[in-house]
């Protein structure tokens, strides 16, 4: 391409002597041309001297950094920032449908309370909550089933760095003497331990890197006691949604 190359700019000196320049972004080559310093092959390649966060196109004298979609490049950091979706209306989700940002792009959720089981029935009691109908009085079942289901969405970059915690349970109305916090089932379990972080919150912890893209789900128990006996169960239904960037 010869844009990549072009005369060098010169000027006659004293005693007939004569200098030579190439502009900015260019190099004085064999043959006195000037010729294109690809900034892009010669500093992308290493994380210490990467010129852009994602990739790099050369140009004549210069270069430019491109992003992914769902992403702006940033003016004057050659940073790609995530466009929110959800907030700017530049979804596709249908009318009933909970938009969940994501880094680099959204997904399009409807949590729903579980069907009527052993005279158990949930009641949606705002867009992330399910609370339980009162008991019959002689249905045990019922009374040891969950007394709500909360659902949480979080957007995660790819390998994070562990370990992180992604998300705390905690109860505003503890009348019980203690509080259980377990894991009980999911998609990617492996990744995730519980831990408490005082006598009314558990922390749910990511363990290792995750590689994106990825959709993890974990089920949260929460049981309090009064002197052994289960006072009620709160279960957190948390979806990590991993993109497959790092930024």
């Amino acid at each position: 391409n010869a844009s990549f190359s072009r005369q060098p700019r010169c000027a006659e000196g004293r005693l007939g002597s004569r200098r030579c320049s190439c502009d900015a972004g260019f190099q004085m080559r064999a043959g006195g041309v000037c010729h294109d310093v690809d900034e892009c092959q010669l500093f992308q390649s290493s994380p210490q001297t990467r010129l852009c966060l994602h990739d790099c196109v050369n140009l004549p004298g210069s270069y430019r950094c491109l992003c992914p979609p769902g992403y702006l490049l940033h003016a004057d950091r050659n940073v790609c920032e995530d466009v929110n979706e959800c907030a700017g209306k530049q979804h596709n989700c249908t009318q009933g449908d909970l938009c969940i940002n994501t880094f680099g792009g959204h997904r399009c959720v409807r949590p729903k309370c579980p069907p009527p089981r052993h005279n158990t029935s949930y009641v949606k009691t705002s867009a992330f909550q399910c609370e339980r109908n009162p008991c019959p009085m002689e249905s045990r079942a019922c009374r040891l089933a969950a007394t709500s289901i909360s659902f949480h969405y979080l957007p995660l970059q790819s390998n994070r760095t562990v370990p992180r915690v992604l998300f705390k349970m905690s109860t505003t109305r503890f009348v019980g003497d203690s509080l259980r916090f377990a894991i009980m089932s999911g998609r990617g379990q492996g990744v995730f331990a519980v831990r408490r972080s005082d006598r009314q919150t558990g922390e749910l912890v990511l363990t290792s890197p995750v590689a994106g893209p990825a959709t993890l789900e974990v089920e949260l128990e929460m049981s309090e006691f009064s002197r052994k006996v289960l006072l009620g169960k709160h279960i957190f239904k948390v979806t990590a949604f991993v993109s497959p960037y790092e930024f």
